[in-house]
């Protein structure tokens, strides 16, 4: 989750404070700070969708959606290397940028 403080949505000054992004003109409500990966494990939690379906709704679909599935939106030659490694639970391993491994998780 975000931390609390001030960031830039788009070209809207926001903050994020008690799990909120609010926008610092009129103060509403200027979207969500859940993180991609928990919103996957949100719907497989909720018995909404396999993890399965669930990841390809956070890769795949948005990729097609937005006309750059020959870009990303799915791990194969030519594609930008960028993912993360999940548990059987849903909860993150590794993340990768670039084909590298950015982040693991210590256990």
């Amino acid at each position: 989750m975000m931390p609390d403080g001030d960031y830039m949505l788009g070209e809207l000054p926001v903050y994020v404070r008690d799990g909120m992004a609010r926008l610092k003109e009129g103060d509403s409500l200027a979207g969500s700070i859940l993180q991609l990966k928990d919103a996957v494990k949100n719907v497989v939690d909720w018995n909404i969708v396999t993890p399965e379906k669930a990841i390809m709704m956070a890769s795949y679909v948005p990729a097609k959606s937005a006309h750059i599935l020959a870009d990303c939106g799915s791990i194969k030659p030519d594609k930008a290397a960028d993912f993360i490694v999940l548990n059987p639970d849903l909860t993150l391993v590794e993340t990768y940028l670039d084909g590298e491994s950015r982040y693991e998780v210590i256990k």
